[in-house]
C-alpha cells in the first residue's frame, strides 16, 4: 500500500513538472510587477526570493497586491501548476486531476504582466 501511495505522488509530481516545463513565459515590461511575476512563473523558490529582495517587498504584500495577467497569485499557480513557488509564497493551491497526453503536448507560449 505505501508503495502505491509513493507511485502516486511520484506520478502527481513528475506530471505537474511536465505541464510547467511546456509553458514557456515571457516577460512584457520591465516593470517590478512583472519582474516579481517572471520570478514566480519560473516556479523556482529561491529566484522568487532574490526577486522579493531585489524590490524590497515582503512575501506578505505581494499575496495581497500583486496579479500576474490580472490574476491573483493563487490563481495563477494553479492554472500554469506553479507548486513550488505557491509552496514557497504560501498560497493555498487546491489541486485538480486531469489527464494530458504528453505526445500532443504544444509549447505554450505566455506574455506576463505584472500589477503596476
Amino acid at each position: 500500500m505505501k508503495v502505491l501511495a509513493a507511485t502516486l505522488v511520484s506520478a502527481t509530481l513528475l506530471a505537474s513538472a511536465n505541464a510547467s516545463a511546456d509553458t514557456q513565459f515571457v516577460a512584457l515590461d520591465n516593470s517590478p510587477g512583472t519582474e516579481l511575476c517572471m520570478a514566480f512563473a519560473s516556479n523556482k523558490p529561491l529566484k522568487m526570493q532574490k526577486a522579493i529582495k531585489n524590490n524590497r517587498v515582503k512575501k506578505h504584500q505581494i499575496d495581497d497586491k500583486l496579479a500576474c495577467n490580472n490574476m491573483s497569485l493563487a490563481e495563477f499557480a494553479s492554472v500554469y501548476g506553479l507548486n513550488r513557488t505557491s509552496k514557497f509564497m504560501n498560497l493555498d493551491v487546491s489541486t485538480s486531476t486531469s489527464i494530458k497526453d504528453l505526445a500532443m503536448a504544444k509549447k505554450e507560449l505566455v506574455y506576463i504582466s505584472g500589477s503596476k
